[in-house]
């Protein structure tokens, strides 16, 4: 009895710390063909969340080729240094924020990139920079491990906002303004905070197997 009792308290505290989608973009339904903002497809705040392509350039181009084992994405031409793409949701009741992205450039776009993260939508730290690769390109059917950056934590003060901003910064201006950058299968996910109830769980867990090994 003691055994099946502690199994089910177990269980219990498992399903509140298990990570899950808060908004996931696809582009299957949204087939950008503008700067957006465009609502997640799937994810607990999918209704409410957004992305954006932010440029500077008023000639830009966003459109939606194929994308990482999909058939569309969000891709954009006419990059300049401090361009984006920019992603929000809420992490209310949750932690542990991680963000799970797809990304690749043409030959002529831009490469060098920073991940970035805001809490009110306009002061943005960097949390990590890196590289975007050129090859191989993408195709309907099959994903492009290569091409996904996965997962990557936010900072701790991530957690349990009303609102979370995390952007693709371009750190380059290409030469050739018809390079372009796409983005595919954004994946932004947390942890559920535990309730009161699930602390009490966690605690009479330890009493049991306290008391398993008394025994």
């Amino acid at each position: 009895m003691k055994t099946l009792i502690s199994a089910a308290i177990i269980a219990a505290v498992a399903g509140t710390a298990s990570a899950a989608d808060l908004a996931r973009w696809t582009f299957e339904s949204s087939v950008p063909s503008s700067a957006g903002p465009f609502a997640a497809e799937a994810g607990i705040n999918a209704v409410t969340s957004e992305a954006t392509g932010i440029h500077a350039n008023s000639s830009v181009v966003f459109s939606n080729p194929v994308g990482n084992g999909s058939f569309e994405s969000f891709s954009s031409n006419f990059w300049t240094a401090g361009d984006s793409y920019q992603f929000r949701t809420s992490t209310l009741g949750y932690n542990s924020i991680a963000i799970t992205w797809a990304q690749v450039s043409s030959g002529t776009g831009p490469t060098d990139f920073a991940l970035q993260w805001s809490s009110d939508g306009s002061n943005f730290s960097t949390i990590q920079n890196y590289v975007v690769g050129t090859s191989p390109s993408w195709s309907s059917g099959s994903p492009s491990n290569g091409a996904i950056f996965a997962p990557v934590a936010l900072p701790a003060g991530a957690a349990n906002l009303a609102n979370v901003w995390v952007r693709l910064t371009s750190l380059v201006t290409p030469g050739n303004t018809a390079g372009t950058n796409r983005v595919d299968d954004v994946a932004i996910t947390g942890t559920l905070v535990p309730t009161p109830g699930a602390m009490t769980l966690m605690g009479l867990a330890g009493l049991v197997a306290a008391r398993r090994r008394r025994a």
